[in-house]
């Protein structure tokens, strides 16, 4: 059952199973880490997920209770509410994700690969301006993103 999303620029969805979500945040994470001006997004990044051990208690799949800033953190991605520079790191670092996970495979990230490549196409998708019903886990186009996320604001 789909309990993560992660929207794109053009509205459209990307929603599965919680594990996927964290992994590609996970891989987003490392390779920010590696990016000039990529530390702040990836330190922020690693709010969104859980810490294994110490929260896995409060996991219920869509979301945890996040003990490192005291609240509940859902696992919903608007890639929208983030500064545009941090929209072009977030992608920088997953396209030098995907490039590992291609070569490496489970060396690099226990994340499938067809997994990795349906959130991949979705983006070129978005990228090239097609309509964003043509592919999307959502039946319709999300709300205009009103949030401000992240570092840079």
């Amino acid at each position: 059952m789909a309990s993560c999303f992660i929207i794109y620029k053009d509205g459209r969805c990307f929603s599965r199973r919680w594990s996927g979500y964290d992994y590609i945040i996970k891989i987003a994470i490392t390779e920010l880490k590696l990016i000039n001006n990529g530390n702040l997004l990836a330190d922020w990044l690693e709010l969104q997920i859980p810490i294994l051990d110490v929260e896995f208690e409060s996991d219920s799949c869509y979301g945890f209770h996040n003990s490192r800033i005291d609240d509940w953190v859902n696992r919903e991605l608007d890639l929208r509410s983030l500064t545009n520079e941090n929209q072009n790191l977030f992608w920088e670092a997953i396209k030098i994700g995907r490039k590992k996970l291609l070569e490496e495979g489970e060396n690099y990230s226990d994340l499938s690969i067809d997994y990795f490549e349906d959130f991949f196409k979705m983006y070129l998708l978005s990228e090239n301006g097609q309509p964003a019903m043509e592919y999307s886990h959502w039946s319709k186009i999300a709300e205009p993103c009103v949030e401000k996320n992240g570092p840079g604001w």
